[in-house]
């Protein structure tokens, strides 16, 4: 048997990890079912090992498979680059992109996204910033940034949006916390706790609001901080606890000092966006640059535990 993979099983394998399901994975590629489990089955059979496991509601990376992970996103990415590299003599890509995201999504995007723009576009200049999501339409209507990530939590902008990914929140608090032993933990314990919450308006607070609300619970607030990095800070010094996607914490160094547990009974969710002014024409780099961040989110999926917003 030939035990080279093509780029193709490479891509279906890494869709299958990215949404937990043969049937989903079948659906986003429009390719069969049987041909998705085939080619699953070649790279196993090639590899000797099993790569993943299968359940009732979907599949699961086997320890082997997720070490082929991590190598199968790293051989995409250097074949996306040597085909750039291929037809940059043909059409050099030049220009400069502004992008600007929440300060949670920035922390897990913003750095493999710089990097890689610069290794495939070395003749054109991308510049991040920090944002918070109900400002990111004005950014982009006022010319500040060409485009942008937001959240559901507000209200839509009047320009077009492509969803990107589906964040749950977390009970955060210091390691080895009683309260964040589980997996998950129900919304009537959270509200029991001493909570440090961001408050921005338009943010994800208003999601949280809702829900405590919803199932009639007070929120028990000991200070409100617009930004994460210092309520996290707060959870270590004070003892607290906070509630924020998994992706504020998924990248930080001190991250073996928290627990984290997802808040279910009800979930708390949102939905993430990428959207781009209508008023003026989409360059190159900005469509190249969507691409990238598209693909970035699907790679670091699993790191920051965003799942398919569709």
């Amino acid at each position: 048997m030939n035990k080279d993979f093509t780029i193709h099983q490479y891509r279906v394998f890494l869709k299958v990890a990215e949404l937990g399901s043969i049937t989903r994975t079948a659906n986003a590629l429009s390719i069969p079912q049987p041909s998705v489990s085939r080619s699953i089955s070649r790279i196993e059979s090639a590899l000797e090992v099993k790569l993943i496991e299968r359940f009732r509601e979907g599949i699961t990376l086997t320890p082997a498979g997720q070490q082929f992970y991590q190598h199968a996103l790293e051989a995409i990415r250097h074949f996306d680059l040597a085909r750039i590299a291929a037809i940059q003599d043909r059409a050099e890509l030049t220009g400069e992109v502004t992008l600007a995201a929440p300060e949670s999504f920035a922390g897990v995007v913003f750095v493999p996204l710089v990097s890689r723009f610069q290794e495939m576009y070395p003749h054109a200049r991308i510049r991040v910033m920090i944002s918070a999501s109900v400002l990111i339409p004005n950014l982009i209507d006022n010319g500040i940034v060409d485009m942008g990530i937001i959240a559901d939590t507000h209200s839509a902008p009047a320009m077009p949006t492509e969803a990107l990914c589906r964040e749950s929140f977390y009970l955060i608090s210091a390691r080895g916390d009683p309260h964040t032993a589980g997996k998950t933990t129900s919304l009537k314990k959270v509200a029991r706790l001493p909570l440090f919450l961001n408050a921005m308006r338009g943010g994800f607070r208003t999601r949280i609001n809702e829900a405590f609300f919803r199932e009639g619970l007070d929120i028990n607030v000991l200070a409100e901080i617009d930004a994460n990095e210092p309520l996290l800070d707060l959870v270590l010094e004070k003892s607290g606890y906070t509630i924020l996607p998994y992706s504020a914490v998924a990248t930080r160094s001190r991250m073996d000092k928290y627990s984290v547990s997802r808040i279910v009974s009800p979930e708390i969710s949102r939905n993430l966006k990428l959207v781009m002014t209508p008023s003026r024409p989409v360059s190159q780099v900005c469509r190249q640059t969507s691409s990238l961040v598209k693909r970035i989110v699907a790679e670091t999926s699993s790191k920051a535990k965003w799942v398919n917003a569709g």
